[in-house]
């Protein structure tokens, strides 16, 4: 009985973990876009299209990033709901 309490402490600590990251990485993924697409302007002289393009891309990551969190909490979820 008090493993089973002790297991569930640490998949709650886990999970809380894994998704307390997820705005982290949300906005790494738009700053990333953005610093690659405003370098390559500079680089290309091309203001401000390659920054708003790869501002979009880093917008798609962090959509995906949410997507597979949520894929993972609903794996989560029904495999908790089957045992």
């Amino acid at each position: 009985m008090e493993m089973t309490a002790k297991n569930d402490q640490n998949n709650i600590a886990r999970s809380l973990l894994s998704y307390s990251s997820l705005g982290i990485e949300m906005g790494l993924c738009v700053v990333i876009g953005l610093g690659i697409g405003y370098y390559l302007d500079k680089y290309f002289t091309t203001y401000p299209y390659l920054t708003f393009i790869f501002m979009f891309f880093g917008i798609a990551a962090a959509f995906r990033a949410v997507y597979s969190a949520y894929k993972q909490l609903k794996r989560d979820d029904e495999r908790d709901n089957n045992q």
